[in-house]
């Protein structure tokens, strides 16, 4: 190569590198911005668009979704103010959500939807925790089902330990009137905490939630234990749910010939008196005894029904009973007293469960008699009575029609309180709907509270 070639190229190598040095890399530098989470783009180490990777947020592809522990549940609160409640679980031990959308739509009996109750709402991390939105009313509508749904959830990554807190001395107490729950929480950290939202949920001896409330605490400052309350203006409902004490009850049910005396074919009011007995039944849970005794001039030996869980065969039995025809039939209440004491008391009864009588007539006590004494028939019922009251025995009695001695029944029954007066047929399935109220008291069993941080 010729001397003047190669200066030429060494002096362009010159300017090309002086312009690099000078002019390429400093206007590079100025116009270039490195990868970040917020450019909208895919890039550095991100697995999506400003997600995954190093970025705080988290791709939806790589979260969880928040699961229901159990269906959503609506509460009534007073007569036309209800609230409601999701239990939920966040799976992602490192992903939050400072707002996500959700939705509780309630429906009625017919599927047709009442109305929707929208918001947002924190997820906390790796943890269960409740979604509560209370004190609503439903203009009058009676829900039947609610759904719960989350909308589109922006989690973000976080790995901040949580505070412990912890929830002591949960009593519950006025639950037959206006019930209150009273519990402290501590906080066990060394820092103040603030804005922690408490969430009460009942749950009845079956493990149904039947009731929720929520309370705030603004403010724990290290180490401080503090009171809190949840209240609700009326009784829990229950429903249908199991006692939380076991029954053993006894039927004990007139069968004298006045029994059909409003009819014959069928027998009334004794048909009436079936079908009352058998809605009592119903009510009955499955870890509950019944037996049956019925009477007229004497009680039934064997009695009609053994105490036993088989509430088909019960039914069956209550369904059995007859009028016999063969001459006057009298009424020998304590008769089917005695009876339903030696059934309460036999190896059938279960040690656990307590013992109730329920004993209908529609007339007054003829049998067995004492010439010297015409009073002796009540005055057998009424020894006989307090025997079955000694050996712990509940009785309710139940006068039907106006052919009977109120004051006699009353003085057979546990308490005034336990008698009812019932002028027609059409009342008794009323009755023996507040007596199952009454020996299966539906209390409930737990009291769970659930905390959140709230950011």
């Amino acid at each position: 190569m010729e001397w003047s070639t190669k200066r030429k190229i060494q002096y362009f190598s010159i300017i090309v590198a002086f312009l690099l040095v000078f002019v390429v890399f400093p206007f590079y530098a100025f116009i270039y911005t490195p990868p970040n989470c917020f450019d909208g783009f895919k890039n550095g180490q991100e697995t999506g668009v400003d997600c995954g990777g190093n970025c705080r947020l988290i791709c939806s592809a790589e979260a969880l979704e928040p699961q229901l522990k159990w269906d959503p549940r609506i509460f009534r609160i007073s007569a036309d103010t209800y609230s409601l409640l999701a239990y939920i679980e966040n799976p992602n031990v490192t992903a939050e959500a400072i707002s996500a959308p959700f939705t509780f739509k309630i429906y009625d009996a017919q599927g047709t939807l009442i109305t929707e109750r929208s918001g947002s709402t924190f997820i906390p991390r790796g943890k269960e925790f409740a979604l509560f939105d209370g004190n609503f009313s439903l203009e009058g509508k009676i829900p039947s089902r609610v759904t719960f749904d989350f909308g589109e959830i922006v989690w973000t990554r976080s790995f901040e330990v949580e505070p412990e807190i912890t929830i002591q001395n949960k009593a519950l107490m006025r639950e037959e009137t206006q019930p209150r729950v009273e519990a402290t929480v501590e906080n066990k950290t060394l820092k103040r905490i603030q804005n922690v939202e408490l969430t009460a949920i009942i749950f009845d001896s079956g493990g149904n939630a039947i009731a929720s409330s929520r309370t705030f605490v603004e403010t724990l400052e290290k180490g401080e234990v503090a009171q809190v309350f949840f209240t609700w203006p009326m009784p829990f409902e229950t429903k249908s749910e199991v006692c939380a004490t076991p029954v053993d009850v006894v039927l004990v049910v007139d069968r004298s010939g006045s029994m059909r005396s409003l009819g014959v074919n069928p027998p009334q009011p004794l048909t009436d008196v079936k079908n009352a007995a058998i809605s009592f039944v119903n009510e009955l849970s499955p870890n509950d005894q019944g037996a049956l005794v019925s009477f007229a001039t004497e009680a039934t030996n064997p009695i009609n029904f053994s105490l036993s869980s088989n509430f088909e065969k019960l039914k069956e039995a209550v369904n059995g009973i007859d009028i016999f025809s063969n001459g006057i039939q009298q009424t020998n209440i304590g008769d089917g007293l005695l009876k339903a004491r030696e059934e309460l008391n036999s190896p059938r009864h279960k040690g656990d469960s307590s013992k109730v009588m329920v004993v209908l007539t529609d007339g007054v006590a003829t049998h067995p008699q004492d010439p010297a004494d015409t009073q002796y028939p009540e005055k057998y019922a009424q020894e006989v009575a307090l025997g079955a009251r000694s050996d712990g025995i509940s009785i309710f009695t139940i006068g039907l029609g106006n052919e009977i001695n109120a004051n006699f029944l009353k003085s057979i029954a546990s308490s005034t309180s336990e008698f009812y007066l019932a002028p027609s047929a059409r009342e008794l399935g009323q009755i023996y709907g507040e007596i199952a109220t009454k020996i299966c008291r539906k209390r409930p069993a737990v009291i769970e509270i659930l905390t959140r941080i709230l950011p």
